[in-house]
């Protein structure tokens, strides 16, 4: 819990934090139950370490694909259950009747068919926003669509200032901005500046930003490198095989040679404002993952915490909106809107 409160530089809502460090392991261990292969040695759970965590605590799949394991444990979920899925359709519009959420009108991108779907619940969970930025390590859907939807419907926002740049995305020529783990510095790779000197540390990741953004403004764009070439070979290929292949695609060896990295826009902590249960101020609409903020990162989010994040009060969501969460009272965090 202080983990998050000291990267959170403050300004975390205690309450969500309690929420997240108390029901997180129930929620990792309904992952488990349903099939994330998280990565193990000795017959125990593998645990790593990554910025600004006082311990290893860190649980991963596949080496560094850990994201895409549960992905698809949870889409598999979808496909057992009689969940309609519709495909190629955008949400262009919340309708609101007597100020309560009862509508989603949709378009179909190949189509160009237009609907309108009502719901006795409407759920905004759409990602975040990081296409408004250059360069970014989110993937070309996260344009904030589901924020303007909430705002537009009379949502209050919160917290949209901070937006959390990575320090480590790859900045190499002909490729594209990719995000290389903070894990691999939880493993022992460095961050070098371009005359081989050690920089930074595992720290939260806005304070290596901006110290990789300082060398870089003082040395007129001269470029920071990730090392992680002093450990073995067969190490690096086993526990980053994701970013191994990747960057071996674009005639980088990063078990021979250091990885050009730069910050680049990756996870916004504002959005759609949420109680601990998921409800907004306007009936009947909810939130839930980086579309909402319920203040728990504060304005910095600690390292790994996101899925944690959208894990806990999704289900709690869920729960509120089958009428098993406390009557509703709305909270004094601060709005921007």
């Amino acid at each position: 819990m202080q983990d998050t409160l000291t990267a959170g530089a403050g300004l975390c809502d205690r309450e969500a934090v309690e929420v997240l460090t108390s029901e997180g392991p129930q929620r990792v261990a309904n992952l488990i139950q349903w099939g994330v292969p998280f990565d193990t040695m000795h017959g125990e759970i593998s645990l790593g370490m990554e910025g600004a965590h006082s311990r290893p605590r860190i649980l991963h799949a596949g080496g560094d694909a850990t994201g895409q394991h549960i992905e698809l444990a949870l889409a598999a979920r979808v496909a057992e259950s009689d969940i309609k899925v519709l495909e190629y359709t955008l949400a262009t519009r919340l309708v609101i009747e007597d100020g309560r959420a009862v509508a989603v009108e949709t378009l179909n991108s190949n189509t160009g068919q237009c609907e309108t779907y009502s719901a006795r619940i409407i759920v905004v969970g759409t990602g975040g926003a990081g296409q408004l930025y250059k360069y970014t390590t989110n993937p070309e859907v996260a344009t904030g669509d589901g924020v303007a939807l909430g705002f537009r419907a009379g949502a209050r926002v919160m917290d949209m200032e901070f937006y959390q740049f990575h320090p480590t995305a790859l900045s190499l020529e002909g490729a594209p901005t990719f995000l290389l783990s903070e894990a691999m510095r939880g493993e022992g790779a460095v961050l070098r500046d371009r005359e081989d000197h050690p920089m930074a540390d595992l720290a939260p990741r806005d304070v290596v930003s901006r110290a990789i953004a300082s060398q870089m403004d003082k040395t007129d764009g001269g470029t920071v490198y990730l090392d992680i070439s002093h450990l073995p070979a067969d190490v690096v290929q086993n526990r980053f095989p994701t970013i191994y292949h990747f960057c071996l695609n674009y005639d980088l060896d990063i078990t021979k040679e250091p990885a050009p990295v730069a910050p680049a826009a990756h996870y916004m902590m504002g959005g759609i404002k949420i109680d601990t249960w998921g409800r907004t101020n306007v009936p009947g609409l909810y939130a839930c993952g980086e579309a909402a903020c319920s203040a728990v990162h504060g304005a910095n989010r600690l390292a790994s915490n996101s899925l944690l994040d959208t894990l806990v009060f999704a289900r709690r969501l869920v729960s509120s909106s089958l009428g098993q969460a406390p009557a509703e009272v709305q909270s004094k965090k601060k709005t921007c809107c």
